[in-house]
């Protein structure tokens, strides 16, 4: 389990620091540049919405073709932290230059810890999603986006009462909106 972990780790470092413009395209459909912002998720059936919690970080860097969203949960007995990162490969233009609609690929990976019945539990939790969604961009600076993301994902119960493989893991069908400035 660790030897796998260390290689999921190194080949996510890898991604992160190598320009991979090259392999895929930019949004067709969202602007150049530093995006930054706030995304809020829901999902049906799993048992979250393919991240930490349900709201996240919303990001994309101009030197990758990725869409991130990065997520941090806290409460009184538990603890959650995910990361999704999405390349929308399709999309168009609706209306203008203003209302668009995109499609992608992307991927999924959150932990979790609890408190369940008194016994401490700790999840894992990793998957694919299909994000389509609308856009709505006021001036190149100004973003509200809807997506539905479905999702087929893995959780593996590392400890506790509840040890085990979960499938589905993250929710089926997933919900996001969010907003982003443009930079």
């Amino acid at each position: 389990m660790k030897k796998k972990m260390v290689i999921a780790v190194a080949l996510a470092a890898v991604l992160t620091t190598v320009p991979v413009t090259k392999a895929f395209a930019d949004s067709p459909v969202h602007p150049d540049g530093l995006g930054i912002g706030v995304l809020w998720g829901m999902g049906w059936g799993g048992n979250d919405f393919g991240g930490a919690s349900n709201v996240a970080l919303s990001l994309k860097v101009p030197t990758m073709p990725v869409f991130w969203g990065i997520n941090l949960g806290i409460g009184n007995n538990w603890f959650s932290i995910g990361v999704q990162g999405d390349v929308y490969f399709m999309g168009g233009y609706l209306i203008g230059d203003m209302l668009g609609w995109f499609l992608g690929l992307g991927l999924y990976g959150n932990f979790g810890t609890s408190t369940v019945s008194g016994a401490d539990i700790a999840i894992i939790g990793f998957g694919a999603r299909l994000p389509i969604g609308l856009t709505f961009q006021l001036a190149n600076f100004f973003e509200i986006f809807l997506n539905a993301a479905p999702t087929l994902g893995f959780g593996v119960w590392t400890a506790g009462p509840y040890s085990g493989l979960e499938f589905p893991h993250g929710g089926i069908f997933n919900f996001e909106i969010g907003l982003r400035l443009w930079f």
